[in-house]
């Protein structure tokens, strides 16, 4: 009989939509580099779309993975840095936005090594999934060259220079609690 709540049906599931996300990006990038900038957006809408479902699925079924866990988060930052990227080759938002958000993710990177190499998980929360939340709408209005956009991609990177010394923050009290 089927189950939809069986994990087994779903095991599978967020990893396809984590590599279709990989999949689509030169797709969108060819888009963008033809200045098709609607079809392009709607490209990048639908993977992030993807980056939402793989995650509710994931957390829904109990089917997260070790391979997920890498390639979902780089999969998302491909996904936004080539936007970024061929956003401001395109005269759609300044460049000076992808050179921040490029130093952003390698410190996050680094952070996230650090991290691994202490054996300290500190989980995503709110303020960074916010911080992620407004970029991606920044990077929408981009698509749409909305002024607007260059406000929201500000308000995103302070958001995320929050989030990012929130969880140095909950480093610290995790390194301070095992000695």
């Amino acid at each position: 009989m089927f189950d939809i709540n069986s994990s087994n049906k779903w095991k599978y599931l967020p990893n396809i939509l984590t590599i279709l996300r990989l999949l689509v990006i030169p797709v969108m990038a060819y888009l963008m580099i033809l200045g098709k900038w609607v079809p392009g957006l709607i490209v990048f809408l639908l993977a992030g779309l993807t980056d939402i479902l793989d995650g509710y699925i994931a957390r829904k079924f109990n089917v997260i993975s070790n391979f997920g866990k890498l390639a979902d988060p780089l999969a998302d930052k491909l996904l936004q840095l080539t936007a970024l990227l061929l956003l401001a080759r395109g005269g759609r938002l300044p460049r000076y936005f992808f050179y921040i958000l490029c130093a952003k993710e390698l410190a996050m990177i680094i952070g996230s090594l650090f991290f691994l190499q202490k054996d300290v998980v500190v989980y995503s929360n709110w303020v960074g999934k916010t911080a992620s939340a407004i970029l991606f709408s920044g990077i929408v209005l981009s698509f749409l060259n909305m002024l607007v956009s260059v406000y929201l991609l500000w308000i995103g990177v302070v958001v995320s220079f929050t989030a990012g010394v929130n969880y140095l923050i909950k480093f610290l009290k995790k390194i301070n609690e095992n000695g």
